[in-house]
């Protein structure tokens, strides 16, 4: 399924914002912004970029504007070899008698098609090529994911291919600078805009529920089932039809549509697109792990199921995350199922705010010791204070 442009006047070729920024001509145009093909001005040198300039008619919309100053501050801190980092982002004067600024973002301009142009020019991709752009992709996701940051709208227009081979991950952070917490099917036709495309929105964030990394973790599934069976596993005339089968229908078998697929792949890809986001991998390091399995036994499925696939939080991780999204907890043991992590209050200025509030329940796992140690720590100071006391 495609979408319509959004229909906003474009700037022109030679027009110069604020002194910084020189248009060349139109890379695209989508829900949130054009992106320019442009030339960063300054030190007498002239530096080609991508300038991805946030609609007019979303700029008067002051929480925004409020949004996309604390996002893009976090997005700009995010770093990695699959991501396309931000250089620089503020507001510069539109000019041509137009009072409002215009919002921008501005990144490094990739050499490379996108990766929607690949599948739509070559069809299905070998498998090596498939897990190859996978694994790199589920590279940048964790990166991103590292700093609290989930992408929402991943799919494969937002991978582009530099020099044909590596993939880049563009375009994080649009949906939430846009539309808030949500990017739900509320606002697929609010304003014109299309956010969580149809075909690549996981279930939950098709209700419209609390977002967290698995999100994007279904996304890559899809995008995963498309390189290697030549489409996506759901389809149809309407986005209501496209996310009510994301929502109840079961995706149809990979080894259906590309049999040549090693089964311990389909389970990485059937298990990436779970309808719960509790049965999917927990994190795209997870999937990153799976996928390795899978590349080391093709014909062994269980080897790649998600609760032998888990990764171990860092130290960043199990501190505090971004103020933009929750990073989801553990999964209970069965019968004991809890809540999603809530997402941290979007308020401050991009300050880190711990994922979940405090928790009563005895600790487990790896996070044991640290209550250990900080008793054994408290009942030293006591002794201390008891002897000085005598």
């Amino acid at each position: 399924m495609t979408h319509p442009p959004v229909s906003v006047a474009a700037l022109r070729a030679g027009h110069v914002l604020g002194g910084r920024f020189e248009i060349v001509g139109v890379l695209g145009e989508g829900g949130s912004g054009i992106v320019y093909d442009a030339v960063a001005l300054g030190d007498g040198a002239r530096r080609p970029v991508a300038l991805k300039v946030i609609h007019g008619h979303l700029v008067g919309d002051e929480q925004i504007r409020k949004r996309f100053a604390r996002e893009a501050a976090i997005l700009r801190r995010m770093e990695g070899a699959h991501l396309c980092p931000v250089l620089d982002f503020g507001e510069l004067p539109a000019g041509l008698g137009d009072a409002r600024p215009l919002l921008f973002l501005a990144l490094p301009k990739i050499d490379g098609p996108a990766l929607d142009a690949v599948l739509r020019e070559e069809g299905a991709l070998g498998v090596d090529r498939a897990v190859g752009l996978a694994l790199q992709i589920c590279d940048g996701l964790s990166a991103a994911h590292a700093e609290g940051v989930i992408h929402r709208d991943l799919k494969p227009g937002n991978v582009l291919l530099e020099g044909g081979s590596v993939a880049i991950v563009i375009d994080f952070g649009m949906a939430k600078i846009v539309t808030g917490e949500g990017a739900d099917a509320t606002v697929l036709t609010q304003r014109n805009m299309v956010f969580g495309t149809p075909e690549y929105m996981a279930p939950e964030q098709a209700r419209g529920d609390e977002l967290d990394a698995r999100c994007d973790v279904y996304a890559l599934g899809v995008v995963l089932y498309e390189m290697l069976a030549g489409e996506a596993p759901f389809a149809g005339a309407t986005a209501l039809s496209v996310l009510s089968a994301h929502l109840a229908q079961p995706p149809p078998p990979l080894l259906a549509r590309a049999p040549h697929v090693p089964v311990a792949l389909e389970a990485v890809v059937m298990h990436a697109l779970a309808k719960s986001p509790a049965d999917r991998y927990a994190s795209a390091a997870s999937m990153r792990l799976a996928l390795g399995r899978a590349l080391a036994s093709p014909g062994d499925p269980d080897a790649v199921a998600p609760a032998r696939s888990e990764v171990p939080r860092s130290a960043h991780e199990a501190l505090g995350h971004a103020a933009t999204i929750p990073i989801p907890a553990p999964t209970p043991p069965a019968g004991r199922r809890g809540p999603l992590v809530s997402p941290a209050a979007e308020r401050g200025s991009g300050r880190r705010l711990p994922a979940r509030a405090p928790s009563l329940a005895p600790p487990s796992g790896s996070r044991m010791w640290l209550y250990v140690w900080a008793s054994a720590v408290a009942i030293g100071l006591a002794v201390g204070v008891w002897l000085g006391v005598r």
